[in-house]
């Protein structure tokens, strides 16, 4: 149940984040940067250095790294050591804004900012932020937030842990950086802060793991593949995101079904939950049927970190798109794209 809870909280956070999207074809969307004015403090390495305001689309025509942190975190200020030293490499020198930044909503926070800086002798800007970055690296409660913002201001990368993560197919974030700092474009991704993640099963089997079918009776994952593409969608009662992207899944499947199969999958250990399943499903007329991970463990198999998760795999079994919280307004198209790649 505290899974439950903890994903249903997740996904409500993600969803205060996605304002102001644009579109990408097989990707998360991206936020834009916000028309904002940043206070920044450009150098912590000089004592008589101010705070100054700085308009957001100043910093347009060049890629932005963005490090997000917390004053007095030890982890975050290891990071911070190792961010400041990127900012120096000739790969990235006057290529790439190197910007951190800091949660300081009043005059104590920035004072205090400001010193710890200083003591750290951080020589890369600092943003002193009012929750104008925060919601967008969804930098609320984790630190540190490391995120990538391309040179039209569009924040493709996000919620990264740290530089290394794995965020999509082949992708690190050191890699996106490298990208950018290139001139090249970086697909929107958004980090699992765990290197652990859905994207790393692409290429492989389905894993065969035990579920329970909607009369409660024993089935494995692999007798729901019968010889089409499958979609198996992750995600739980709980989650607002999730009720709003399960059900496009299953039109498109309904719209479909002669092309693709379709299994749901879920976690829900209290009858109470299963009831609230069957009245969902009763009340909005879906027609497609629920799958039960009868333990934790059995979502361990795909790897599963947040919900809603959906894979594609192709008619062999073998999963070739992996989607990590998409975007209602746009998966039947995502999907609908992945299919055709898929065609023999």
């Amino acid at each position: 149940m505290r899974r439950l809870i903890s994903w249903s909280l997740g996904c409500f956070l993600m969803l205060l984040a996605s304002s102001a999207m644009a579109s990408v074809i097989l990707g998360p969307k991206a936020n834009t940067l916000p028309n904002a004015t940043f206070r920044v403090l450009p150098n912590g390495t000089d004592a008589k250095a101010e705070v100054k305001l700085v308009p957001a689309a100043s910093l347009r025509g060049k890629p932005i790294a963005l490090l997000y942190w917390k004053v007095g975190d030890s982890k975050s200020e290891t990071e911070l050591k190792v961010f400041q030293k990127l900012a120096t490499l000739p790969t990235y020198k006057g290529k790439v804004h190197f910007l951190s930044a800091v949660k300081a909503s009043s005059a104590a926070d920035i004072k205090a900012a400001t010193k710890r800086i200083r003591e750290l002798k951080l020589s890369i800007p600092t943003v002193m932020d009012r929750n104008q970055l925060a919601p967008y690296l969804e930098a609320w409660f984790g630190f540190p937030r490391y995120g990538l913002v391309d040179k039209d201001g569009r924040i493709v990368v996000w919620h990264v842990a740290h530089l290394t993560e794995t965020i999509g197919p082949n992708y690190t974030f050191m890699k996106a950086l490298q990208q950018l700092a290139a001139g090249k474009k970086v697909p929107a991704m958004r980090g699992t802060t765990k290197l652990k993640n859905t994207h790393q099963l692409i290429g492989k089997k389905i894993p065969n793991v035990g579920l329970n079918d909607e009369q409660g009776k024993a089935t494995t994952t692999m007798k729901y593949h019968k010889g089409k593409p499958l979609l198996l969608a992750f995600w739980s009662v709980t989650c607002p995101h999730c009720r709003q992207v399960i059900p496009v899944v299953g039109k498109y499947w309904h719209a479909r079904k002669g092309n693709v199969d379709l299994v749901t999958i879920t976690r829900a250990p209290s009858d109470s939950l299963k009831k609230m399943i069957r009245d969902l499903f009763k009340e909005k007329g879906f027609s497609w049927g629920v799958s039960y991970a009868p333990e934790n463990a059995t979502l361990g198999f795909f790897n599963i970190v947040k919900v809603p998760t959906v894979i594609l795999a192709d008619k062999k079994g073998i999963i070739r798109y992996v989607w990590i919280q998409p975007d209602a307004k746009w998966i039947e198209g995502a999907i609908e794209s992945a299919l055709v790649t898929l065609a023999p």
